[in-house]
């Protein structure tokens, strides 16, 4: 599972999503694209910082395939890139 929260979220009254295991198997090749044009990882696993224009790479790699669940997901990259906030990706 990986969860996305905006990072300046201190109260937890901001926008969140997660993605289930295999949701993110569905978007990895997003994740691979991204980490090939911008060196950012984002690790099932681990904790990341995503920032509005890896945001906006995401939702144009995305974008290509999308449906259901990643529709969702590709809706969150907008409204936090277009918000200029930065996502925080915490897998487990």
């Amino acid at each position: 599972m990986l969860d996305f929260s905006y990072l300046s979220d201190k109260r937890g009254d901001k926008p969140f999503l997660q993605l289930s295991d295999a949701d993110v198997a569905r978007v990895h090749d997003a994740f691979a694209g991204l980490r090939e044009k911008t060196g950012i990882y984002i690790d099932p696993y681990g904790r990341t910082r995503i920032y509005p224009e890896h945001q906006k790479i995401l939702v144009t790699l995305l974008s290509k395939d999308a449906d259901g669940s990643v529709l969702l997901f590709i809706e969150f990259l907008k409204t936090a890139s277009e918000a200029d906030e930065v996502l925080l990706a915490d897998g487990d």
